[in-house]
Protein backbone atom coordinates (compact mmCIF):
# COMPACT_ATOMS: atom_id res chain seq x y z
CA UNK A 1 0.00 0.00 0.00
CA UNK A 2 0.86 3.21 -0.90
CA UNK A 3 1.39 5.97 1.43
CA UNK A 4 2.35 10.30 1.42
CA UNK A 5 5.98 10.64 3.19
CA UNK A 6 5.40 12.15 6.27
CA UNK A 7 7.89 14.97 7.38
CA UNK A 8 9.06 13.05 10.39
CA UNK A 9 10.61 10.72 7.29
CA UNK A 10 12.52 13.82 5.69
CA UNK A 11 16.30 12.52 7.36
CA UNK A 12 19.41 13.56 6.75
CA UNK A 13 19.82 15.80 3.50
CA UNK A 14 23.37 14.05 3.12
CA UNK A 15 22.60 10.47 3.04
CA UNK A 16 21.68 8.25 0.34
CA UNK A 17 18.67 6.82 0.02
CA UNK A 18 16.95 9.94 2.04
CA UNK A 19 13.54 11.55 0.98
CA UNK A 20 15.03 15.14 -0.38
CA UNK A 21 11.29 16.95 -0.40
CA UNK A 22 8.44 16.73 1.00
CA UNK A 23 5.08 15.10 -1.26
CA UNK A 24 7.38 11.29 -1.90
CA UNK A 25 5.08 8.47 -2.18
CA UNK A 26 6.46 5.44 -0.52
CA UNK A 27 5.24 2.00 -0.02
CA UNK A 28 6.86 -1.49 1.33
CA UNK A 29 8.22 -4.47 -0.62
CA UNK A 30 9.52 -7.48 1.22
CA UNK A 31 13.45 -8.10 0.00
CA UNK A 32 13.62 -11.89 -1.71
CA UNK A 33 17.78 -11.26 -1.87
CA UNK A 34 19.69 -13.43 0.45
CA UNK A 35 22.93 -10.53 0.10
CA UNK A 36 20.80 -8.01 1.78
CA UNK A 37 19.70 -4.84 0.02
CA UNK A 38 21.90 -1.26 0.59
CA UNK A 39 19.44 2.39 0.51
CA UNK A 40 19.14 4.49 -2.40
CA UNK A 41 19.10 1.55 -4.98
CA UNK A 42 16.22 1.04 -7.55
CA UNK A 43 14.82 -2.48 -7.02
CA UNK A 44 12.81 -4.21 -9.06
CA UNK A 45 10.12 -6.71 -8.65
CA UNK A 46 10.23 -10.41 -7.88
CA UNK A 47 8.28 -12.78 -6.42
CA UNK A 48 4.80 -12.48 -5.93
CA UNK A 49 3.40 -9.44 -7.90
CA UNK A 50 3.22 -6.10 -5.87
CA UNK A 51 5.13 -7.94 -2.63
CA UNK A 52 8.57 -8.84 -3.08
CA UNK A 53 11.67 -6.90 -4.71
CA UNK A 54 15.35 -7.05 -5.68
CA UNK A 55 17.99 -5.84 -7.40
CA UNK A 56 17.67 -5.38 -11.02
CA UNK A 57 19.25 -7.42 -13.42
CA UNK A 58 17.47 -7.32 -16.34
CA UNK A 59 16.75 -4.39 -18.79
CA UNK A 60 12.83 -6.00 -18.11
CA UNK A 61 13.54 -5.50 -13.77
CA UNK A 62 14.52 -2.13 -14.55
CA UNK A 63 11.59 -0.97 -16.77
CA UNK A 64 9.16 -2.62 -14.07
CA UNK A 65 11.12 -0.94 -11.14
CA UNK A 66 8.59 0.09 -8.31
CA UNK A 67 11.19 2.81 -6.88
CA UNK A 68 14.35 3.34 -5.06
CA UNK A 69 14.80 1.68 -1.36
CA UNK A 70 14.20 4.50 1.42
CA UNK A 71 17.05 5.14 3.74
CA UNK A 72 15.21 3.74 7.15
CA UNK A 73 17.27 3.62 10.48
CA UNK A 74 14.41 1.68 12.25
CA UNK A 75 16.12 -1.13 9.80
CA UNK A 76 16.74 -4.41 11.46
CA UNK A 77 19.70 -4.99 9.52
CA UNK A 78 20.98 -1.21 9.99
CA UNK A 79 24.56 -0.78 10.33
CA UNK A 80 27.69 0.89 8.45
CA UNK A 81 26.36 0.09 5.13
CA UNK A 82 22.73 1.68 5.82
CA UNK A 83 21.04 -1.78 4.70
CA UNK A 84 17.92 -4.16 4.61
CA UNK A 85 18.13 -7.67 5.69
CA UNK A 86 17.34 -10.51 3.59
CA UNK A 87 12.91 -10.83 4.14
CA UNK A 88 12.95 -7.57 5.54
CA UNK A 89 9.87 -4.99 4.41
CA UNK A 90 12.43 -2.53 2.42
CA UNK A 91 10.57 1.12 2.04
CA UNK A 92 10.57 1.90 -1.39
CA UNK A 93 9.60 5.29 -3.12
CA UNK A 94 7.40 5.30 -6.03
CA UNK A 95 7.79 8.70 -6.77
CA UNK A 96 9.13 11.65 -5.16
CA UNK A 97 13.18 12.83 -4.64
CA UNK A 98 15.68 11.45 -2.97
CA UNK A 99 19.27 11.59 -2.45
CA UNK A 100 21.45 8.88 -4.43
CA UNK A 101 25.13 8.44 -5.18
CA UNK A 102 25.70 8.07 -8.67
CA UNK A 103 28.83 6.20 -10.56
CA UNK A 104 30.31 9.15 -11.88
CA UNK A 105 29.55 12.70 -13.43
CA UNK A 106 25.81 13.65 -14.44
CA UNK A 107 23.68 16.15 -15.92
CA UNK A 108 20.53 18.15 -14.01
CA UNK A 109 17.24 17.40 -16.19
CA UNK A 110 18.60 13.95 -17.98
CA UNK A 111 17.65 10.60 -17.49
CA UNK A 112 18.73 8.12 -14.85
CA UNK A 113 19.72 5.00 -15.78
CA UNK A 114 20.06 1.98 -12.90
CA UNK A 115 22.95 -0.51 -13.05
CA UNK A 116 22.41 -4.54 -14.01
CA UNK A 117 25.51 -5.66 -14.77
CA UNK A 118 28.80 -5.60 -12.98
CA UNK A 119 31.41 -3.69 -14.67
CA UNK A 120 33.97 -6.09 -12.62
CA UNK A 121 35.97 -2.89 -11.40
CA UNK A 122 34.58 -0.82 -9.15
CA UNK A 123 31.08 -0.47 -10.12
CA UNK A 124 29.31 -3.43 -9.43
CA UNK A 125 26.39 -2.97 -6.96
CA UNK A 126 22.90 -3.26 -9.44
CA UNK A 127 20.18 -0.82 -8.99
CA UNK A 128 22.86 2.28 -8.45
CA UNK A 129 22.15 5.05 -10.79
CA UNK A 130 24.38 6.58 -13.25
CA UNK A 131 24.02 9.54 -16.06
CA UNK A 132 24.29 7.05 -19.15
CA UNK A 133 23.81 3.54 -20.02
CA UNK A 134 27.60 2.41 -19.95
CA UNK A 135 28.22 0.34 -23.33
CA UNK A 136 30.77 -0.01 -24.13
CA UNK A 137 31.75 0.31 -27.99
CA UNK A 138 31.06 -2.92 -30.37
CA UNK A 139 27.40 -2.99 -30.01
CA UNK A 140 25.12 -5.42 -28.09
CA UNK A 141 23.38 -8.99 -28.25
CA UNK A 142 20.04 -10.08 -27.80
CA UNK A 143 18.52 -13.63 -27.27
CA UNK A 144 14.97 -14.55 -27.93
CA UNK A 145 13.28 -16.58 -25.53
CA UNK A 146 13.47 -20.60 -26.21
CA UNK A 147 10.11 -21.05 -27.09
CA UNK A 148 7.01 -18.93 -28.14
CA UNK A 149 3.71 -19.96 -27.57
CA UNK A 150 1.41 -20.94 -30.64
CA UNK A 151 -0.05 -17.16 -31.64
CA UNK A 152 1.17 -14.66 -33.81
CA UNK A 153 3.31 -12.43 -31.65
CA UNK A 154 4.52 -8.66 -32.08
CA UNK A 155 8.14 -8.49 -30.79
CA UNK A 156 10.34 -5.12 -30.84
CA UNK A 157 12.97 -3.31 -29.11
CA UNK A 158 14.14 0.73 -29.11
CA UNK A 159 17.53 1.22 -29.22
CA UNK A 160 19.42 4.38 -29.89
CA UNK A 161 23.09 5.64 -30.63
CA UNK A 162 23.15 8.02 -28.54
CA UNK A 163 21.58 10.63 -31.21
CA UNK A 164 19.10 8.81 -33.17
CA UNK A 165 16.56 6.66 -32.06
CA UNK A 166 14.23 3.86 -33.57
CA UNK A 167 12.07 1.52 -32.84
CA UNK A 168 11.59 -2.32 -34.66
CA UNK A 169 8.74 -4.14 -34.06
CA UNK A 170 8.54 -7.38 -36.10
CA UNK A 171 5.26 -9.19 -36.11
CA UNK A 172 5.83 -13.44 -36.01
CA UNK A 173 3.53 -16.32 -38.09
CA UNK A 174 1.15 -18.10 -35.65
CA UNK A 175 3.83 -20.93 -34.29
CA UNK A 176 6.95 -18.40 -34.26
CA UNK A 177 10.43 -19.76 -33.45
CA UNK A 178 13.39 -18.23 -31.42
CA UNK A 179 15.25 -18.60 -35.20
CA UNK A 180 12.40 -16.53 -36.54
CA UNK A 181 12.09 -13.97 -34.34
CA UNK A 182 16.04 -13.63 -34.57
CA UNK A 183 16.00 -13.51 -38.40
CA UNK A 184 12.86 -11.12 -38.25
CA UNK A 185 14.43 -8.60 -36.31
CA UNK A 186 17.91 -8.91 -37.83
CA UNK A 187 16.42 -7.92 -40.95
CA UNK A 188 14.74 -5.32 -39.95
CA UNK A 189 17.72 -3.63 -37.65
CA UNK A 190 19.91 -4.39 -40.97
CA UNK A 191 17.42 -1.94 -42.96
CA UNK A 192 18.02 0.69 -41.21
CA UNK A 193 20.57 3.78 -42.31
CA UNK A 194 21.83 3.92 -38.52
CA UNK A 195 22.08 0.57 -37.07
CA UNK A 196 23.95 -2.38 -38.72
CA UNK A 197 22.37 -6.40 -37.05
CA UNK A 198 23.65 -10.18 -37.91
CA UNK A 199 22.21 -13.92 -36.58
CA UNK A 200 20.39 -16.65 -36.89
CA UNK A 201 19.58 -17.39 -33.29
CA UNK A 202 20.87 -14.53 -31.75
CA UNK A 203 20.30 -10.69 -32.81
CA UNK A 204 23.95 -8.45 -33.08
CA UNK A 205 23.65 -4.72 -33.38
CA UNK A 206 25.80 -2.71 -33.93
CA UNK A 207 25.55 1.77 -34.44
CA UNK A 208 27.31 3.37 -37.58
CA UNK A 209 28.51 5.95 -34.93
CA UNK A 210 29.48 3.69 -32.17
CA UNK A 211 27.76 2.39 -29.45
CA UNK A 212 24.50 0.89 -29.05
CA UNK A 213 21.98 1.69 -26.41
CA UNK A 214 18.62 0.05 -25.20
CA UNK A 215 15.87 1.95 -24.73
CA UNK A 216 13.09 -0.38 -24.31
CA UNK A 217 12.87 -3.83 -24.89
CA UNK A 218 10.21 -7.01 -25.23
CA UNK A 219 9.95 -9.56 -22.49
CA UNK A 220 10.65 -12.35 -24.51
CA UNK A 221 14.55 -10.91 -25.61
CA UNK A 222 17.15 -11.25 -23.01
CA UNK A 223 20.38 -8.69 -23.06
CA UNK A 224 22.94 -11.47 -23.19
CA UNK A 225 25.83 -8.91 -23.87
CA UNK A 226 27.09 -5.45 -23.88
CA UNK A 227 24.56 -3.76 -21.49
CA UNK A 228 25.76 -1.85 -17.50
CA UNK A 229 23.03 0.05 -17.33
CA UNK A 230 19.31 0.61 -18.59
CA UNK A 231 17.60 4.11 -18.71
CA UNK A 232 14.77 4.20 -15.61
CA UNK A 233 11.70 5.07 -16.29
CA UNK A 234 10.34 8.56 -15.52
CA UNK A 235 13.54 9.54 -13.43
CA UNK A 236 16.05 12.52 -13.98
CA UNK A 237 18.77 14.21 -12.32
CA UNK A 238 17.63 17.31 -10.23
CA UNK A 239 21.47 18.60 -10.32
CA UNK A 240 24.67 17.78 -12.04
CA UNK A 241 27.74 17.18 -10.51
CA UNK A 242 31.33 15.99 -11.59
CA UNK A 243 32.99 12.26 -10.88
CA UNK A 244 30.92 9.77 -8.08
CA UNK A 245 29.00 11.01 -5.41
CA UNK A 246 25.34 12.07 -4.13
CA UNK A 247 22.96 13.77 -6.10
CA UNK A 248 19.25 14.40 -6.06
CA UNK A 249 16.94 12.70 -8.25
CA UNK A 250 13.20 12.98 -9.03
CA UNK A 251 11.47 10.21 -10.23
CA UNK A 252 7.25 10.55 -11.55
CA UNK A 253 5.34 7.14 -10.41
CA UNK A 254 4.87 4.71 -13.47
CA UNK A 255 4.32 1.28 -12.13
Amino acid sequence: MSSFIQPQEILDAATAGSISRLGAVVTTRTLNQAAGLAVGLLVAPSGTVGQECISPSTAAGVQSAPGFSVYRPMSEDFDATHHYADNEAVAVMESGHMYVLSEGTVVADEPVYARITSDGGSNTVLGKVRGDNGFAAGGIVLTPAATYGASAQEIGLTISDGVVEETFNFVTDATPTTGEVAAGLVALIDASANFASTGTVTISITSTRGPVELVDLHSSLALTTGGLAVLVPGTFFDASRTGAGLVEIRRIKIN
